[in-house]
């Protein structure tokens, strides 16, 4: 990290132990908009860091804005800033300016006439019921096109993931005005889809690193025979492979944010997969150290690894990102593989 990037992180860790507390999370996951913590992150510029200033934004490089994704993922902030960052990122690339109020992404098909009706669905929108508009492509005869869409004017469901944050199921079939219409290409919506891959990832690397954390401050605390259960042999071998593997999705995190700018579609791709990975063995170890303590919903443990289960099949899950890395290294054939492994890095 730089000398900005380490401000905003310690910045960013001072204001969510203040306002991300484990009772705002649960008043979260209960239906309740955590409309304070989106205030501050935004009266700080964090919500909008990356974008530039001349499209509504805060400045700065995109990776800072993927810090932030990353450091609030250790708290289990339930705020849409990855959604809100890939919508202002793909907005900002038009020209068009960013909102402040929160934005989310859609996946899904979508159908744009002449007149400026746009008609079609998608599934487990991310936090759509606390946005204001979400940001998606759409097909027209004229070729493919970026919509902002109020949600206002949109029918959604009241889905929710494994962690209670809305992932709702939304029917559109709004009339948009020309300021809300803007160009888009042929592989628009698969940048977004890489930019939700990338931004998951980075998520799941943040909130691993916190539930390692947690796992040794409370094998230090608990004791068992009368003695801290890091002393045992077994709960030192569980901690470790747990650090292993947190370091590991720490280092896929890096080549995420390495690859973001030019969208490396590999290295986003094995990244994903990797940190997925990650995800199974590190949250069943962090489970195992803190025993039934870490099930109940008054330990923070699960605020994290509920989220961790949810974001790991979101935006392309492990198998899917694994065959695609598979397809690309054999494309070269059996002749070819060793020097495509050996070029990425």
């Amino acid at each position: 990290m730089n000398e900005q990037q380490q401000l905003i992180k310690d910045t960013l860790d001072r204001l969510l132990t203040d306002l991300c507390t484990k009772e705002v999370v649960d008043a979260a996951e209960a239906g309740t908009w955590a409309a304070g913590l989106w205030g501050a992150l935004t009266e700080t510029g964090l919500t909008l860091a990356g974008i530039p200033e001349e499209n509504g934004g805060s400045g700065g490089d995109q990776a800072d804005s993927l810090l932030v994704i990353r450091e609030a993922a250790r708290f289990g902030a339930p705020v849409p800033l990855a959604e809100h960052f890939i919508a202002a990122t793909l907005l900002a690339e038009t020209g068009a300016m960013a909102a402040t109020l929160p934005m989310t992404i859609a996946e899904g098909s979508f159908s744009l006439d002449a007149a400026g009706r746009l008609v079609g669905e998608a599934a487990s929108v991310p936090f759509a019921s606390w946005c204001n508009e979400m940001v998606l492509v759409a097909d027209s005869d004229e070729g493919h096109r970026l919509c902002r869409v109020p949600l206002a004017g949109c029918t959604l469901d009241q889905g929710r993931n494994l962690a209670g944050e809305p992932r709702n199921a939304v029917s559109i079939d709004v009339q948009l005005q020309d300021d809300q219409i803007f160009p888009a290409t042929a592989d628009t919506a698969w940048r977004m889809h890489l930019m939700g891959a990338a931004t998951r990832g980075l998520m799941m690397s943040g909130a691993l690193e916190s539930i390692l954390e947690m796992s040794v401050q409370y094998s230090l605390e608990r004791s068992q025979f009368g003695r801290p259960i890091s002393k045992f042999q077994a709960i030192q071998q569980q901690l470790a492979t747990l650090a292993g593997e947190v370091a590991a999705s720490t280092m896929a995190g890096h080549s995420i944010v390495d690859a973001f700018a030019g969208l490396d579609e590999i290295d986003i791709a094995i990244a994903k997969a990797r940190i997925g990975e990650s995800v199974s063995i590190s949250t069943d170890i962090a489970h195992q150290v803190h025993g039934a303590m870490g099930y109940t919903m008054e330990h923070s443990l699960n605020l994290r690894t509920r989220r961790l289960w949810s974001w790991r099949d979101e935006f392309g899950s492990e198998p899917e990102w694994q065959q695609r890395v598979g397809r690309a290294f054999l494309q070269g054939g059996a002749d070819g593989l060793w020097a495509a492994i050996t070029a990425r890095r």
